[in-house]
């Protein structure tokens, strides 16, 4: 995946945008440093956070065929929901965004421990349990998909066995992921507003840091579920698939390879 990236001090200069962009690679940090044809050299951060790209990643993973891929983008993009989630609740109560950082790293080594630390943030903000929990959640009746696996014991086949799921495993996995990340995201909207733009800020600032002496700007793209939108999702993850259809002939047309 490319991205193509406008010059910001151009779009300054002239007071709009520029019709140059610079096709950079997926980058895991989201800083991307560039140089246009003006001579202008400029970062540019990506608002979104990690698990927003993520999900578009196994998205379009599954739009090109590659549904086994489409599982681990989505698999990821999950566990980077939950860190999001208990940094926003640890913003939310006053714990220093570096405190949290700092106590993160023994958790982020095993996704046991990501899940766990979510599960009980979640129990001790909202005092109950998180409601139909995708831990244990199993393909319905009506999916039409045979199995007495749940969702996670599918999800750990594909990623630690080599299980090639079909198209409509993903579609029915994807739509999971999808409704349950954008649900407490909702949840987060109405109780963290605040923390919510301040867990945006500081990952906007660690860009800010790495920039040095060169100009930073910011850059909002398009993703499938988005903390930034304004309207509400898509109703299912099907639905959110025709859209990022045309959304990614449209990146791809724009961010050639240079």
């Amino acid at each position: 995946m490319r991205l193509a990236i406008p010059c910001m001090a151009c779009f300054q200069a002239d007071g709009k945008p520029s019709d140059e962009a610079i096709s950079v690679e997926l980058r895991d940090d989201g800083l991307y440093t560039v140089t246009c044809s003006r001579g202008h050299a400029t970062v540019t951060a990506v608002q979104e956070q990690k698990f927003e790209i993520l999900f578009d990643l196994g998205a379009m993973a599954l739009l090109d065929g590659y549904p086994r891929e489409a599982v681990s983008s989505m698999a990821a993009a999950l566990e980077r929901f939950f860190e999001y989630y208990v940094q926003v609740v640890c913003l939310k109560h006053g714990i220093a965004y570096d405190a949290f950082a700092e106590a993160w790293k023994p958790v982020s080594r095993q996704s046991e421990r990501q899940l766990g630390a979510f599960l009980f943030l979640y129990l001790l903000e909202n005092k109950k349990p998180v409601e139909r929990s995708i831990v244990d959640a199993k393909p319905s009746e009506s999916s039409g998909i045979k199995t007495r696996l749940s969702w996670t014991e599918f999800r750990n086949n594909v990623i630690h066995k080599g299980y090639i799921p079909s198209t409509e495993e993903v579609n029915v996995y994807g739509d999971l992921v999808y409704q349950f990340i954008y649900r407490l995201i909702g949840e987060l909207k109405v109780t963290c507003s605040d923390s919510m733009q301040k867990a945006t800020f500081h990952h906007l600032k660690k860009g800010s840091d790495a920039s040095g002496s060169k100009q930073m700007g910011t850059l909002t793209m398009p993703t499938l579920i988005s903390l930034a939108r304004a309207a509400g999702p898509a109703s299912s993850f099907r639905e959110a698939l025709k859209g990022l259809e045309k959304y990614k002939r449209w990146l791809y047309h724009r961010a050639q390879p240079n």
